[in-house]
């Protein structure tokens, strides 16, 4: 296996839903000293009780939760694997006032349903088509973290009439495209990862694996970059816990077998990719492929920040978002780039497209 391959599978295996293995690892001591060090609990890390709540029935008997804030353009916002519209609580209290903000759990997430089309990234994908035509919404700027980008480009592939129509900007965060490795038995692998994962956010119940660990704090600070705050990594690890053992083992799996790295031509919407340069479950490398799979796409990276960028750079990923609502209800011509104005351009220090930055992976 060539160099770059196993390092891809490395990040899998050690980085995957927030390096839990890596966290076993560590003393129990330490552990204990940096949960010490937390912050007191941020009340704005806490869905905005002025949020209006939805729950709608979908075609295979599941049903999709969503809260709501605020009218104009709207932004429709993905979380990623274990996480829930509960991640988003920043963006919604900061862009309502100008904005249409809308943060929907993903199925087995949060208080969204599965179905008989269980949980997969594929009927994930189908259910956010369903709730974008049930709610009527036009030229929204649709927003996807880790999984929920992966349910993003999933979406594209299976319903690409909905961009430009129900659609009008896509930004790609933290997230990958796939690693695209040839690996024989995805399901003994996610089996491994699973438990081993499970153990280390302490998720699992009584008599179902593993023992639950006072390691998950580790394990969920693994997924922030530099000096991040001990309150969000604490409220990470409490979404991460809230998710059913059985649904944390499927999504390993949905996860590691991604695959959507063929080129996505003619999309026709703007699209943003954004990255932390200190991100280790979805590297800069994995943004800088998958930008380049667009006809039109700016990639953006965020020094020193690691895969929770919502929380990590809460300002500038506000900016990224308002910016992308203009772009999306303007009129651009066929073929034309999208372009980053100063503001959000300065924010990361970094911003090019995606067609300069690819060669360098």
């Amino acid at each position: 296996m060539a160099p770059s391959a196993k390092r891809a599978v490395a990040y899998v295996a050690a980085g995957a839903f927030s390096a839990a293995g890596v966290a076993l690892a560590v003393s129990h001591e330490y552990t204990k000293r940096l949960r010490r060090s937390a912050e007191p609990e941020d009340p704005e890390l806490v869905l905005p009780a002025e949020v209006v709540h939805h729950e709608l029935e979908l075609r295979d008997g599941g049903t999709a939760h969503l809260v709501e804030m605020g009218d104009g353009p709207a932004i429709f916002l993905l979380h990623g694997a274990n996480l829930s519209a509960e991640v988003w609580s920043y963006q919604l209290r900061d862009l309502y006032p100008d904005h249409r903000v809308i943060a929907m759990d993903l199925r087995g997430h949060g208080l969204s349903r599965p179905g008989k089309d269980d949980v997969t990234i594929s009927a994930m994908a189908m259910d956010v088509a369903e709730v974008l035509a049930a709610l009527g919404i036009e030229r929204a700027v649709l927003v996807g973290h880790s999984m929920g980008g992966m349910v993003c480009l999933r979406l594209a592939r299976l319903e690409p009439g909905v961009f430009n129509t129900a659609v009008g900007a896509l930004a790609l965060v933290s997230t990958s495209a796939g690693i695209g490795l040839p690996v024989l038995s995805w399901g003994r692998l996610a089996s491994a990862v699973s438990l081993v994962a499970g153990a280390g956010v302490g998720i699992w119940r009584p008599g179902q694996g593993l023992p639950a660990t006072d390691t998950g704090y580790l394990a969920s600070r693994v997924g922030f970059g530099r000096r991040p705050r001990p309150a969000e990594v604490a409220w990470t690890l409490r979404m991460l816990r809230a998710v059913e053992p059985q649904v944390f083992g499927k999504l390993v799996g949905e996860v590691l077998g991604f695959e959507e790295s063929a080129p996505f031509p003619g999309l026709g919407v703007p699209v943003v990719v954004a990255v932390g340069t200190s991100d280790h479950l979805t590297p800069p490398l994995y943004a800088r492929r998958m930008a380049a799979g667009f006809d039109k796409a700016d990639l953006v990276e965020y020094p020193g920040a690691g895969h929770m960028l919502m929380y990590e750079r809460r300002e500038q990923v506000d900016q990224l978002l308002a910016h992308l609502c203009e772009l999306a209800g303007a009129d651009q011509p066929p073929g034309s780039k999208s372009t980053l104005t100063a503001p959000v351009a300065l924010a990361s220090a970094r911003a090019s497209t995606a067609s300069r930055q690819a060669s360098s992976g």
